[in-house]
């Protein structure tokens, strides 16, 4: 790909999905003023009256770093891109930078999947395969999730997870909590998202005017003046603890416990285990116990 040098008036902004950060552009500014311009931007060839020659696909954050270090052009990529591919390359571009939040994120998810299915009509779930040429075609384009999946390297539940975020939190709120702490934690979202959208926005507006309570459910607790709940004990704490592990590890601890305390284990077992675990217990232990011999032998 060619680079060429455009003026900054020749270039379309658009309306973008995410604001420009002006702090982070005054950093970016500051090494174009130290290294010189090491990122091209990418724009698109525009025509029609009024329009300016190139739009924006990526790159606002280096048109306002150039502008703010005083020069009047920057080094840019020219592709070939209809409105719809220009915004998907948009998304991308900004999907795969760290600095996201976890609320940016689906937010950019949600447009991708928009964009997506609008370009690839056979590939969304329901669409319109009457024609054997849309079924063959829904066979060959992957799902929004399969080829999100594969671009930007993670699994589908975390992509369901986002999605479900953006979906379930009002709009309204997601523009309220935007830059706060509760924009950055996953797992918050989550708690927020499953409350009503009349709690979201007192949750919001408590985020805004005290932002030194970092849990939704504490929030929400203090909202609805609720008491404050005793602090859980260490059987709680270690039940807890003992959820979170992976089957193995779970495995790993009962065996451990059992062998501790082997007579409280077989005990608990016999006595809170069912009908068929029970049956189980005893076809293991028969041939370990001598002149054992089960009811319907002696029958």
């Amino acid at each position: 790909m060619n680079v060429i040098e455009i003026s900054l008036a020749d270039i379309e902004l658009g309306d973008r999905l995410r604001a420009v950060d002006v702090d982070w552009a005054q950093v970016i500014a500051a090494s174009v003023m130290e290294h010189g311009q090491r990122t091209p931007i990418e724009v698109r060839e525009q025509k029609g009256r009024g329009k300016k020659p190139y739009a924006l696909i990526a790159g606002a954050h280096r048109i306002r770093a150039v502008f703010l270090a005083g020069l009047d052009s920057i080094f840019a990529i020219v592709l070939k891109a209809d409105d719809l591919q220009a915004k998907l390359l948009e998304i991308d571009e900004n999907l795969c930078r760290r600095e996201l939040s976890a609320l940016d994120r689906a937010v950019f998810l949600a447009e991708r999947k928009r964009v997506y299915e609008e370009l690839h009509p056979e590939a969304k779930h329901g669409g319109d395969r009457k024609s054997d040429q849309a079924r063959t075609l829904a066979h060959l384009i992957p799902s929004f999730t399969e080829a999100t999946a594969q671009k930007l390297g993670v699994d589908a539940s975390t992509l369901r997870r986002s999605l479900a975020r953006f979906s379930s939190i009002s709009p309204d709120v997601r523009e309220k909590i935007a830059g706060t702490w509760l924009a950055e934690s996953g797992s918050q979202l989550d708690a927020l998202a499953k409350e009503v959208p009349e709690m979201q926005r007192k949750v919001a507006d408590f985020v805004v005017q005290w932002p030194g309570v970092r849990q939704v459910k504490e929030i929400v607790r203090q909202i609805r003046k609720l008491p404050v709940p005793p602090e859980p004990g260490k059987l709680e704490k270690f039940l807890a603890f003992f959820r979170k592990c992976d089957p193995e590890e779970q495995q790993t601890i009962v065996e451990h416990a059992a062998g501790q305390m082997p007579a409280v284990a077989f005990e608990a077992a016999w006595t809170k285990g069912s009908a068929y675990q029970r049956e189980m217990i005893v076809d293991f232990l028969a041939p370990h116990l001598p002149g054992f011999v089960r009811e319907s032998e002696v029958a």
